[in-house]
């Protein structure tokens, strides 16, 4: 996981050839985590949280889907230059709760809502 690094266009290439990449599909669906973003274009970065039933992979293919994934803070922006990673991944018996606690310290860090794209 700690080498996962995809590009808006590899992201939905995943998400939509189910046959080709089920091993990839299986693995991030397996794993609750800290995503981050890359905005290429800015170098600005955003961190999202993945939990629930389809982990990891359940989250990206929304952004697959609409570029944004409903985050008000990437819409607008071109998600062609968007690059994916994961900084953590949590266990899927961790509770919301904790997920959001990793999140928010994952965005102290990298200051993502002072510099980022994460808002305050």
């Amino acid at each position: 996981y700690d080498h996962v690094q995809l590009s808006y266009y590899n992201l939905k290439k995943l998400t939509q050839n189910c046959s080709e990449n089920a091993i990839w599909q299986t693995m991030l669906s397996s794993v609750n985590g800290i995503y981050h973003i890359c905005d290429q274009a800015t170098g600005k970065s955003y961190v999202g949280s993945a939990y629930g039933e389809k982990g990891i992979f359940g989250r990206w293919s929304e952004y697959a889907h609409n570029g944004h994934g409903g985050n008000k803070e990437l819409k607008g922006l071109d998600q062609t230059k968007f690059e994916f990673s994961i900084l953590e991944i949590i266990p899927s018996t961790s509770s919301v709760d904790e997920v959001i606690q990793r999140e928010n310290r994952w965005k102290e860090r990298l200051k993502t809502r002072e510099f980022g794209l994460n808002s305050n």
